[in-house]
């Protein structure tokens, strides 16, 4: 699935100081994707803070996320995400290409969802991992809209599996990892894909995402 440069890259994410309880590392680009000579092309976006709307996001929604950029090539991993959901070819998308390394010891939570069953607000959302060493857990459980009604699905997504789903039909979570002896680690990267229309890039978007902070900030005074 991933070759060894890239699976080593993992030792080499940066410290997330806004998710988790101190157990995330993380990087992050930003792409378009467009269909050209009979197949997804790629164009890396200027690197930019990462937001996301605080409705989607009760941990760290509403607020300019400082990322590191992505050292090593996702792009034919995520061709083969696009590869697997109905995207329309006539349609230019924008992707989010998050990697992460979530920690855990007997004195750190295993925490891989802080925000809960939730919407990531795109229409599909991509789910790999990469590699799980010395861990139980990080059960995956598919919802109904709202995340309130029993899952429809549960499942533990392994080493070298990929869960593909349609973000705009449900809500989605993953339970702690927990160590089998000292210590243990889960490697994975989520692709995010949303109609270029719709873009998650920008300065326009982040005024968007504060204004609605804002917005949400007011009416919960009321």
């Amino acid at each position: 699935m991933v070759s060894e440069e890239v699976k080593a890259s993992f030792g080499n994410l940066v410290f997330d100081q806004y998710m988790g309880n101190g157990n995330r590392y993380r990087r992050f680009s930003q792409y378009k994707l467009y269909f050209a000579e009979n197949r997804w092309q790629f164009e890396l976006l200027p690197h930019r803070p990462y937001m996301t709307f605080s409705k989607y996001n009760k941990v760290a929604g509403g607020i300019q996320r400082i990322y590191e950029p992505l050292q090593v090539d996702f792009t034919p991993q995520v061709e083969a995400m696009a590869l697997g959901f109905p995207l329309q070819t006539h349609d230019d998308w924008q992707i989010n290409v998050h990697q992460y390394r979530v920690h855990t010891r007997p004195d750190l939570a295993g925490v891989t969802v802080p925000e809960g069953a939730h919407q990531d607000g795109h229409d599909f959302v991509g789910i790999a991992v990469v590699t799980r060493v010395g861990i139980t857990g990080a059960e995956m459980t598919l919802l109904p809209l709202g995340g309130k009604s029993e899952p429809f699905y549960r499942g533990t997504v392994q080493e070298g599996e990929v869960a593909l789903l349609n973000d705009r039909k449900m809500f989605h979570y993953v339970n702690e990892i927990v160590a089998i002896d000292e210590v243990g680690y889960r490697d994975i990267f989520v692709v995010a894909f949303s109609r270029w229309a719709d873009r998650w890039h920008g300065k326009e978007f982040e005024s968007r995402v504060v204004a609605s902070a804002i917005e949400t900030l007011q009416s919960d005074a009321i």
